[in-house]
């Protein structure tokens, strides 16, 4: 049996998994994401693991007994309920990124729509002065299997440019990453906003829907 040695208490890492679970139910009460999709990890004090949301856990009742620890050198879960389907992407991203320290998926729906309809391009992020303090690169990938690891490794590539700090997944959702969790989440957060605003200037006909555009 693996064992980190005498840390594996009731009270190991306490405080991180508490800033966890309230992230996690943050984004449910903003609609980021819904009872059961979604993911949210963030490393652990013993720096080679993460804490990771369950698989199908209502969001709104999760508990920090509830979440799985992630060993990142060999992926095994160490401790916990099964991880998210999605720990895959999670993995890779640690693996290839030692300043990140969290990682969230949403479903955060403006900005799926904006992604379709071309609107989230650097020029009309950066009109906004929060986007371009706090948004650095939005990249994507297309369309793979959810929870497969060709998704995984198309994201922590995307990820591996430290300029990146989002990724669009067609038709599937969005990760964001963070040095830490409040950062991601501020992440989360304006990038919604910033694509609801883009969205609304759209349908007043203000700025132009071109889809033909593609990804800027």
């Amino acid at each position: 049996m693996y064992s980190l040695g005498a840390g594996l208490e009731r009270g190991f890492d306490v405080g991180i998994r508490i800033k966890l679970v309230n992230a996690v139910r943050r984004l449910y009460l903003r609609g980021f994401n819904s009872t059961f999709s979604g993911n949210v990890s963030v490393r652990s004090s013993y720096k080679n693991h993460f804490w990771i949301t369950p698989r199908a856990y209502d969001k709104a009742s999760l508990t920090i007994e509830d979440l799985s620890l992630v060993d990142i050198t060999t992926g095994n879960r160490i401790m916990g309920a099964e991880p998210s389907s999605e720990y895959k992407v999670h993995l890779e991203i640690y693996r290839a990124r030692d300043d990140v320290n969290a990682v969230i998926h949403t479903h955060q729906v403006y900005t799926m729509v904006a992604y379709k309809a071309g609107l989230l391009k650097r020029e009309l992020l950066e009109d906004s002065y929060e986007a371009k303090a706090y948004l650095g690169g939005i990249s994507h990938v297309p369309r793979l299997e959810p929870g497969s690891w060709d998704l995984a490794k198309a994201v922590s590539q995307q990820l591996a440019d430290k300029k990146n700090v989002a990724v669009i997944m067609d038709g599937h959702g969005v990760v964001l990453i963070g040095g830490s969790i409040d950062e991601a989440l501020n992440r989360a957060e304006i990038l919604e906003m910033e694509a609801m605003r883009l969205v609304n200037l759209a349908l007043l006909g203000v700025i132009r829907i071109d889809r033909a555009q593609g990804w800027g």
